[in-house]
């Protein structure tokens, strides 16, 4: 008897595991965060809110699809999309072809445009002094007879520390990663940014700094629901 309870309770951990795939992002369809943008002066600047439409248990994770509105200031949607959630082999995986802004994209949907590069990653195991892989992303747009190429590169990535943060949506114990961001168009554009997670819920605050490290902006988790 004790051990087929020990088999069923096996099981039932293993299956509980399986569903959540990455410890900081357990998330299911109707799963919604709302984050609020705010200048180095703590102004409002907007929102975004993000909730989860579709979710799809797969071999080794889950797939799912996030509806991203922003908000100006003042309430008003100013855009409207969505983007990829992968978690594969307790990893997961956003989608950085969603980093350029829409009405930078909508100029040249007329034109021929490939994208390729690596998608950033949260592993399920952080910990103090841990390294996590760089990212990057490419677009190369035919708009003959010219040809225009973004570069988007996230590198340096460290997890800091491990702190506690209160946020509007609550009290969290959270990993603290920073990185280098880069943009290259015309020319290069640097900036560094910290970013704080927590189990189940997923980034709670996030901080981005210029090359002199002053700080330009932060956004902050104001609503949370599983």
């Amino acid at each position: 008897m004790k051990k087929l309870l020990s088999i069923l309770l096996l099981s039932v951990f293993s299956v509980t595991v399986f569903a959540q795939c990455n410890q900081y992002y357990v998330i299911k369809q109707g799963t919604t965060w709302e984050i609020s943008n705010f200048s180095n002066k703590d102004k409002l600047e907007g929102k975004s809110i993000q909730k989860v439409t579709e979710y799809k248990e797969t071999s080794e994770g889950f797939e799912a699809t996030l509806e991203i509105i922003s908000e100006d200031d003042k309430g008003e949607q100013v855009m409207a999309g969505s983007t990829k959630l992968l978690c594969e082999n307790g990893v997961i995986r956003f989608d950085l072809r969603d980093v350029m802004p829409a009405e930078t994209m909508e100029s040249y949907e007329n034109f021929e445009m490939s994208v390729d590069g690596t998608n950033i990653e949260l592993p399920d195991n952080l910990k103090v002094g841990q390294e996590l892989n760089d990212a990057n992303v490419n677009f190369h747009i035919e708009a003959s007879p010219m040809q225009i190429n973004f570069k988007f590169n996230i590198t340096d990535r460290k997890v800091l520390a491990e702190e506690t943060l209160k946020v509007p949506a609550g009290s969290f114990d959270c990993f603290k990663v920073t990185q280098t961001v880069s943009m290259k168009m015309m020319m290069v554009v640097e900036s560094t940014s910290v970013e704080w997670y927590a189990k189940e819920v997923g980034m709670i605050k996030s901080e981005s700094y210029n090359k002199k490290g002053k700080l330009l902006s932060y956004s902050l988790l104001t609503n949370y629901t599983k």
